[in-house]
Order: structure tokens, then C-alpha cells, then sequence
């Protein structure tokens, strides 16, 4: 989520929102929600608005319905329904959405069987992994604009030439990264394929090498090809690691409501030795707040138990709470705090040579100029936008 996400006004909403997504919910807490839905100043509109700006309609939509909150729609008015209920405006984007997650996993099927063909068994990253290893049900409500795999760097080449030959094809001016191929694209197929070597951008290598990645990786499902996925509780660290570092989610202060609920819905069902493996792992390489302060946030929004394994240290439970504060600050002050540190990252020197190729000793002015030409290319028409946070949607 390399975006900034809208700033949050309604904290009643937010309440609402984590309160329908409690990961922890009682019987109890959905009748007080059902007299929350009847309060006159309740408005489905403006609670789907809220989501979809947030990107959770989704996850929204599946807990109404699994927890039985969704209105009965009146017989006199199902032959309107479709346009003027709620219920069934949100069934039916429902609807449209598992058909669009339905094409996903016939498009990540057959990705699969090219790489064996090819003699290649990839690693199923964050959401492709739900599209095939399914497990818990909430987990069919995690939407995914991309699929992102990962390959053996000696296998990067090999997998990127049978995509091609399967009828892939790649954005014809794309934006350096350091982790994966330029985006791959199958017409007729809703998702672009994002062919990782590396499993997360080179800040967050740091704290979890690839190499480390691969050796916490169990086999899929055998049959639906042959391919890994992570073990729950590395998936899991994977997912902070992604928002909270290679998105500089914690740094920014970003409140991401879909990687935080995600996180609250996987961390409820990790038992007590996986999050001692990962509270470990990150208090070793001297990130355990990175950690501790999203599972705060997740125990505050989502109703998360907070792992008696992992220590929240005040200075977590004080980003934490900071995360919410910046998130109902005016857009505009947030749009220049985010932008003054995407310029500050993307240009300093580290950044400039992982993303070239080159030794950080080798940036100079003329680097910087080429790479803000560059920009100047890939964004045009869109700079404004881009400025404004216009064109912003999240992933």
C-alpha cells in the first residue's frame, strides 16, 4: 500500500467498522450492533462509503452476513432490490466480487502448472495464497489486486520467459523496483502477476531475508500442482513486514485497516509457539515494536488478544496510539508528511543503488536527475494527481 489512505473523520464509523470486524465477537456484541443499525443516525450508505474508502467492503460484507446483520428484504420490494436496498446492493457487489476471486484462482492455477512445466515450484505470497489454500472462511473476503509469486532467483529468468510464452506480457515503461519483474498481464484475466525474486522490497530484507523466507516455506496442497506457501506464522510476519516496512507503514504512522485486519483474523487462530517464533525473530534483529505496535493497533480496532508472547513495550503502545491520532489529522497536513518521506526515501542514496543496480558511492546528481526524469515519464499526465493524492487507490 504505497498510498496514502484517506483520512478518517468519523471515528463512530471507525468504532462501527472494527466492531462488525471484532475477530473476538460474542453474541452479545452483534445485538448491540443490531441496535446500533436501527439508531437514527445510522446510515448503510455512508458505512459501505467508509469501507470501500478504506478498502474493507468486502471483508464488511462477508462479517454482516456471517454474523447475521444484513436486513431481510421486504417481498413487496425484491423486484427493486437490486437498486434501491441495501442488502442486496452489497450481495450483489458480493457477488461480482467472488466471480472476479473465482477468475483469480483459474488464472493462478494455470501460472502454476506453466512454472512446473518449466521445471519451476514457486512460493504463493500474501493474498495468492488464500486463493487456493483457503483454510479459515474469513479468509475468502481478502481481496487482492495482484498476484504476487515468488521464484528462485536462479529460476527468475526461466519463469519470466514461460509467462511470456503462456501470453503474458509486461508494462512497457515500469517503475524500478528491486523485488520483482515489471508487472505481467493475460488479457481476458482480472489480475496483474507480480513474479517476485525477493519476497519483500530491500528495507524489509533486512529484518527477513528471502533466504530465510524460503526455508520457513511448507508445500501446498498437492493437488493443485506443486508449489509452497508459508506457515501461518511467517505469512503472518511477512504481511506486518510488507505494510509496516517496505511501505514504511510504521515510520509514515499509516493506519492500513486491510493489512491490520487481516492481521487480527490470521493472528487469532497462530497458537502461542508461532508467535513465540516470530516475537524471537524480531526481537533478534531489534524490531520487535514494528511487531508489537500492529498488534496494538489490532487489539484495539479488531478486538485482538494480545499474545502474552510478544512484550508491548510503552513506546509500541505509544506509536500505536500516535497511528490513530495521525490518521484523523486533516488530509492535507498527512499528504505532505507522507510526501515529504517518499522524497526523503526514494531519493536517498541506499534507495538510488538498490533500485539501479549500483553502489551507493556511484549516485551522484546526475542519478538523481535521471531518476527524476524517469518519473517525469512514467507519471505524465498524472503528476497533479499524484501530488494530490487523486489517483491514490489501494491495493
Amino acid at each position: 500500500m504505497e498510498l496514502l489512505p484517506p483520512s478518517i473523520s468519523n471515528l463512530r464509523l471507525l468504532s462501527l467498522l472494527g466492531n462488525i470486524l471484532a475477530v473476538q465477537a460474542t453474541p452479545e456484541d452483534t445485538a448491540k450492533l443490531r441496535l446500533a443499525f436501527v439508531d437514527r443516525e445510522f446510515s448503510w450508505q455512508r458505512l459501505a462509503d467508509f469501507a470501500e474508502a478504506q478498502g474493507m467492503i468486502f471483508p464488511l460484507i462477508w462479517s454482516l452476513s456471517k454474523r447475521g446483520l444484513l436486513l431481510p428484504v421486504p417481498a413487496k420490494h425484491r423486484a427493486q432490490a437490486h437498486v434501491d436496498h441495501p442488502t442486496a446492493v452489497l450481495r450483489s457487489a458480493y457477488a461480482h466480487y467472488l466471480e472476479r476471486r473465482r477468475k483469480q484462482r483459474e488464472q493462478l492455477l494455470a501460472i502454476i502448472s506453466t512454472l512446473n512445466a518449466a521445471g519451476i515450484t514457486p512460493l504463493l505470497l500474501k493474498g495468492a495464497r488464500y486463493l487456493i489454500d483457503p483454510k479459515q472462511a474469513w479468509r475468502e473476503a481478502r481481496d487482492m489486486r495482484d498476484l504476487d509469486i515468488l521464484v528462485r532467483e536462479d529460476d527468475g529468468q526461466k519463469a519470466l520467459a514461460a509467462l511470456i510464452r503462456a501470453g503474458y506480457r509486461s508494462e512497457p515503461d515500469f517503475f524500478p523496483v528491486d523485488q520483482h519483474f515489471p508487472l505481467l498481464m493475460l488479457s481476458g484475466f482480472p489480475s496483474a502477476v507480480e513474479l517476485h525474486t525477493e519476497a519483500l522490497a530491500y528495507a524489509a530484507r533486512k529484518i527477513l531475508p528471502t533466504e530465510a523466507v524460503w526455508r520457513h516455506a511448507i508445500r501446498g496442497p498437492a493437488d493443485h500442482g506443486e508449489f509452497y506457501i508459508l506457515s501461518d506464522e511467517w505469512h503472518l510476519l511477512l504481511g506486518v513486514l510488507h505494510h509496516q516496512v517496505s511501505d514504511r507503514g510504521h515510520a509514515r504512522r499509516l493506519l492500513a485497516l486491510k493489512g491490520l485486519w487481516e492481521f487480527a483474523a490470521l493472528g487469532e487462530e497462530l497458537p502461542s509457539p508461532g508467535w513465540h517464533a516470530i516475537a524471537q525473530h524480531m526481537a533478534a534483529q531489534g524490531q520487535l515494536d514494528v511487531l508489537a505496535s500492529f498488534i496494538a493497533q489490532a487489539h484495539r480496532l479488531f478486538g485482538l488478544a494480545c499474545p502474552a508472547e510478544v512484550a508491548i513495550s510503552s513506546e509500541a503502545r505509544a506509536h500505536a496510539k500516535s497511528t490513530f491520532t495521525r490518521a484523523s489529522l486533516p488530509y492535507s497536513l498527512r499528504r505532505g508528511l507522507f510526501l515529504a518521506d517518499q522524497l526523503r526515501f526514494g531519493f536517498s542514496r541506499e534507495t538510488m543503488a538498490v533500485r539501479y543496480g549500483s553502489p551507493e558511492q556511484a549516485m551522484s546528481l546526475s542519478s538523481l536527475a535521471r531518476h527524476l526524469a524517469f518519473l517525469a515519464r512514467y507519471h505524465r499526465g498524472r503528476i497533479l494527481g499524484r501530488i494530490t493524492g487523486r489517483s491514490d487507490r489501494l491495493s
